[in-house]
């Protein structure tokens, strides 16, 4: 997983999130998207008008959960309290209220109410307490603050040159999280979240054991270099990135990393490690244009053995008109820094100008998570 301020900020699996808020009503967490129902609909005034106030009303949910998640209500329910009255008085808020909110939040799976007035968390409501190992609360707050305060800048992004980010904060995103450390160690906590289950499905699909030599391109804290290190202990491996990241990855903030070489630079401006026989390149080139994507590809196949792979871990969109969450995530991309999400063919046209080509791609066992190999442009094999 990346964790770079500059190089390696990824939003990958944000794709399934913002996919599960478009997809499911306001009400009862229906899905929206249903083939028998939406043709039932197009027929039927009544049904469409109720399904357009689904979508529209699709930002009450994000704005009750990220509140939820902010206020530590989970966290106070965690601790055994389910008296609705006693989870406000613990946050001093007005019961009544806290009861309202709580009783919506049933509708979604978050909650549930076996007694009026008394709440017990579900194992989806979970996810937003501290206390859960594997918990996503940064990540419901982080995208009701500015990610979602940017998306009232989408006319300026779609009419001018500006990013909905810098529209809205006056710098463009990795510049602006380089001034304001708090929120790049925030945004690194939100990309553990969102892309930490990835990293068993990547480790599962691919194997690595026929290689010497692993570079991690943007590897942030070393999180998927520790996990291919730990089903690969005899490769050499090195971690290539901002100074930020690799000082993470040195205190062991993604895991144990026996034997790594660590080198600081960027990906733009530092000659990649050389020598290594496969590069592992995680949710990166989705935030970058075509013309910034050819450069971080080109370092690397200057970097590379002659047989050498890389290994671009992305989540590509669908070729055809099959619905799916990618297109949602690059809006999202496009807002935040100019980034854009690619299909297959796309990443391929990317590697031929850049000195590569696609060998294959790999699906895993993630949604968000889909392994896309290249080689040398001259490499018979793959």
């Amino acid at each position: 997983m990346t964790g770079t301020v500059k190089d390696g900020a990824s939003l990958a699996s944000f794709a399934e999130l913002v996919y599960a808020g478009v997809r499911r009503a306001a009400c009862g967490g229906r899905e929206l998207v249903d083939d028998k129902r939406d043709k039932a609909a197009d027929a039927n005034p009544a049904l469409l008008h109720k399904k357009m106030l689904q979508l529209l009303s699709s930002l009450w949910v994000t704005r009750a959960v990220g509140t939820f998640a902010r206020l530590g209500l989970a966290d106070v329910m965690e601790e055994g309290v389910a008296d609705h009255a006693a989870i406000a008085a613990a946050r001093g808020l007005v019961p009544d209220r806290v009861y309202r909110l709580l009783r919506a939040l049933s509708t979604l799976g978050l909650v549930t109410e076996p007694t009026r007035g008394r709440f017990a968390l579900t194992p989806l409501g979970r996810l937003l307490s501290s206390h859960s190992p594997h918990n996503t609360r940064t990540t419901a707050i982080f995208l009701n603050d500015y990610f979602a305060d940017m998306w009232t800048h989408l006319d300026d992004a779609l009419a001018g040159e500006l990013t909905a980010f810098e529209a809205l904060k006056g710098a463009p995103f990795f510049e602006w999280l380089a001034q304001h450390p708090h929120e790049a160690r925030r945004f690194d906590r939100m990309m553990l979240e969102v892309h930490g289950p990835e990293t068993p499905a990547i480790v599962a699909a691919y194997d690595f054991s026929s290689f010497e030599h692993i570079v991690d391109i943007g590897g942030g804290n070393g999180s998927l270099l520790s996990a291919v290190l730990a089903a690969c202990p005899k490769l050499r491996a090195t971690l290539f990135d901002m100074e930020e990241a690799v000082a993470a990855a040195k205190r062991g903030e993604g895991g144990p990393l026996p034997g790594v070489s660590f080198v600081s630079g960027d990906v733009f401006a530092t000659a990649a490690p050389a020598g290594g026989d496969v590069y592992l390149i995680r949710h990166l080139l989705h935030d970058y244009d075509d013309r910034d994507c050819i450069r971080i590809l080109a370092n690397v196949r200057a970097a590379m053995r002659p047989q050498g792979r890389v290994l671009v871990l992305e989540a590509p969109l669908p070729s055809d008109e099959s619905p799916g969450p990618g297109r949602w995530l690059d809006l999202q991309v496009m807002l935040l820094c100019g980034g854009r999400e690619r299909t297959v063919e796309e990443y391929a046209g990317l590697f031929e100008r850049a000195g590569l080509r696609l060998a294959r791609t790999i699906p895993t066992q993630h949604p968000a998570m889909t392994i896309i190999e290249a080689v040398a442009a001259g490499n018979p094999r793959g």
